[in-house]
C-alpha cells in the first residue's frame, strides 16, 4: 500500500474514533493531512459528512488554490483557508486536527458564567432567551477539585 492511501485509512480511522469520543460538532469540524511526499496538497474530509460515516474514499485531495484534486465535493471553504495556512506556515504540521469538543465549546463561550451566544455560531438560537442569576453562587475550580463559594 502507498503512502497516499495510508493517509486516507488513517485520516478516515481518525476522524471515525473521534466521533466515537464525541469530539465533534455536527458536520463543521476538520482534520486534515499533507499528502506524502508532497508540500502543496492536503488531504481533508469533505463538507457535510458525518465524521462517524467517514471512509478513506470519502476524503478529499485539494491543492494549495482549494481546487479539488481527488473526490466528488471540496472541503467547506473556511476548513480550507483555515488547513492551508497551518500546512503553508508551519511546515512541520504534517496533520491539523480542528475540532469544536462540546465541552470545551461550552468552557469557552462563557463570561462571567453567563453564555454569551454571539461566541458561538451554534449559541446563537439563545440569543435572548437566556436568563442569568448572578448572585447565585460562584463555584471555584482548582487542582484539589470544583468547590462551591457560599
Amino acid at each position: 500500500m502507498d503512502q497516499r492511501q495510508q493517509a486516507r485509512i488513517d485520516l478516515a480511522a481518525i476522524l471515525r474514533w473521534s466521533a466515537r469520543l464525541g469530539l465533534n460538532e455536527g458536520v463543521d469540524n476538520h482534520f486534515s493531512v499533507l499528502v506524502p511526499g508532497t508540500e502543496d496538497r492536503f488531504i481533508i474530509n469533505p463538507h457535510r459528512r458525518h465524521w462517524r460515516d467517514m471512509r478513506a474514499s470519502d476524503l478529499v485531495e485539494v491543492d494549495g488554490d482549494g481546487n479539488l484534486v481527488v473526490g466528488d465535493e471540496p472541503p467547506e471553504a473556511t476548513a480550507f483557508f483555515i488547513h492551508w495556512r497551518v500546512h503553508t506556515q508551519c511546515g512541520h504540521a504534517k496533520a491539523i486536527l480542528h475540532a469544536h469538543m462540546p465541552y470545551a465549546t461550552a468552557l469557552t463561550i462563557t463570561v462571567d458564567r453567563a453564555l454569551d451566544p454571539t461566541a458561538s455560531q451554534n449559541a446563537m438560537r439563545y440569543i435572548d432567551r437566556i436568563a442569568v442569576d448572578r448572585e447565585w453562587g460562584t463555584w471555584t475550580v482548582n487542582a484539589s477539585g470544583t468547590t462551591r463559594n457560599e
